[in-house]
């Protein structure tokens, strides 16, 4: 779990499978990297469990985690970014972490970064700061083949579109692949089980839109639906 508000940190739970029920790992909380500045975006796993990362949106930095067998983290190993305000991020093929970034294209515009996790918890640039001359990445996400990954860029009310290498490298497939509207500004996404949807939480005007994932990677629009409350923040798919 990541805790954004006061001194930032990172706490751990376990599941017991008897139940189905969370219970907080005794201490397991761990600090990250910058403090009370970091500015913390997300967390998440890589996919064999042996590395955790946190982004810092405010310190331009990426933290990563070395996961024991029994669930607890290290101290946090600190990476500096590429590109700025690294915000979203997935893991591809081979424990490569896509990583969105709200302003680290040319003049602060949306760019995207993939990265190595070494065995030691330091990271490398596979990709460094891909522009798609959008504005304000947040949240990014692969679809499950890990072929294609797709960024909402809040300030454009846009969704660009990536293409993503067996080894992490990373091509601009469609600045605007797909357009969600003006003034939805949108935020967070979801992709449906086996990829085929992808549905975008739009802050600006609290709606959801959604697009058919095609063959190619390009989106097809299947419509909106209203309703979503202020201040929602997150969504999930099936």
């Amino acid at each position: 779990m990541l805790n954004a508000g006061g001194t930032p940190n990172i706490a751990g739970y376990r599941i017991d499978p008897r139940i189905n029920r969370l219970f907080p790992l005794p201490g397991s909380t761990r600090a990250l990297a910058g403090g009370t500045a970091a500015g913390p975006a997300q967390v998440s796993f890589s996919p064999d469990g042996a590395f955790l990362m946190v982004t810092e949106k405010a310190t331009k930095m990426i933290d990563t985690y070395l996961v024991d067998d029994t669930g607890y983290a290290s101290a946090p190993i600190s990476n500096a970014s590429h590109g700025g305000t690294p915000f979203g991020f997935q893991f591809a093929r081979n424990n490569v972490p896509v990583v969105s970034e709200a302003a680290g294209g040319l003049e602060g515009t949306s760019a995207v970064s993939s990265y190595q996790i070494n065995d030691d918890g330091t990271i490398e640039p596979v990709t460094s700061s891909l522009g798609d001359t959008q504005k304000a990445a947040c949240w990014l996400v692969v679809t499950d083949y890990r072929t294609y990954a797709y960024a909402a860029n809040a300030a454009s009310n846009s969704i660009s579109s990536f293409t993503v290498s067996p080894s992490g490298s990373l091509g601009l497939l469609n600045a605007v692949a797909g357009s969600t509207g003006n003034g939805s500004s949108p935020i967070d996404m979801s992709l449906s089980t086996g990829s085929h949807y992808l549905y975008v939480l739009d802050d600006g005007n609290g709606m959801v839109t959604g697009f058919r994932v095609e063959s190619d990677g390009s989106l097809t629009s299947v419509g909106t639906i209203g309703g979503v409350p202020s201040g929602a923040q997150g969504i999930a798919a099936r």
